[in-house]
């Protein structure tokens, strides 16, 4: 299925370059304001939410019949930032549900495969302040952070194994994510935080995604040294969804002692 993804995601970027070129994304870019700062949102001494808006995924079909406004009138008081699934294919998402998500003053994640520099362009005069780069699927990791913060924006950079952890310290990735849904079989495992939270320096922010169904996990993840949790489909799927990230909020706001961590130069000397 990652490979499908892929190889379609690649074409797909074809076809926009083609439709809007590059030089278009850039003068549309010249006009617009500077982005709310993604960074800032998270950490500071509290366990942030990054709730996602996401209505299917390859491995559930379709999650949620809920609107972008509906969602994001919740996520407006109760998260941190936001993150806008755009793939259409696979997850039913847009690049329109990004420019509207703009409207509520959130600073926003668009979250996608993202196989060439043209889709950093792309997010960024779609309102993105971040975008998400998976370590070992985007093709230039260093040259694609370099990119965003020339666009000021500030990328997530997803993890799965220690020597992607690796790449994203040597790329000079500041928000590291650890996903815990592996992309091959999409099993979830919230021992991957535990696992690769320790080799994550303490001044760099650590993103634990996907596996967060309720307030108990959220406790287990914070407990584990996240910084910030990405939540998606508990909240769409909910029936109140308001309810279940006030309990979450409640869970994590107690709970942040944190696992010690490397610093740089201590998890580089593992590999010398």
């Amino acid at each position: 299925m990652l490979r499908d993804i892929i190889r379609s995601k690649e074409l797909e970027v074809k076809e926009l370059m083609r439709k809007r070129p590059l030089s278009t994304l850039k003068d549309d870019i010249t006009v617009l304001d500077e982005p709310v700062s993604f960074q800032a949102a998270l950490g500071g001494g509290k366990v942030s939410l990054i709730c996602e808006y996401k209505r299917a995924s390859p491995s559930m079909g379709r999650i949620s019949e809920r609107g972008l406004e509906e969602m994001m009138e919740v996520y407006r008081d109760l998260a941190d930032a936001v993150s806008i699934v755009t793939d259409g294919k696979y997850f039913k998402g847009s690049q329109d549900l990004l420019a509207r998500a703009t409207d509520y003053g959130k600073p926003l994640l668009m979250k996608d495969f993202l196989v060439d520099e043209y889709q950093i362009y792309q997010a960024r005069a779609s309102g993105a302040s971040s975008v998400l780069l998976i370590t070992g699927i985007f093709p230039d990791l260093e040259s694609g952070i370099q990119k965003c913060r020339e666009l000021s924006m500030e990328p997530l950079v997803e993890c799965h194994t220690s020597l992607d952890v690796f790449r994203a310290l040597e790329a000079g990735a500041e928000i590291i994510g650890v996903n815990n849904r592996d992309l091959e079989t999409f099993e979830v495992d919230l021992e991957r935080t535990h696992a690769l939270a320790p080799l994550i320096p303490d001044e760099l922010i650590l993103v634990s995604e996907s596996g967060v169904r309720g307030p108990e996990d959220a406790e287990i993840l914070a407990g584990y040294g996240a910084d910030a949790l990405l939540i998606g489909t508990a909240p769409m799927s909910a029936q109140n969804p308001r309810e279940l990230l006030e309990e979450i909020l409640d869970a994590v706001s107690q709970c942040r002692e944190r696992r010690r961590r490397y610093t740089g130069d201590e998890f580089f000397e593992q590999f010398a």
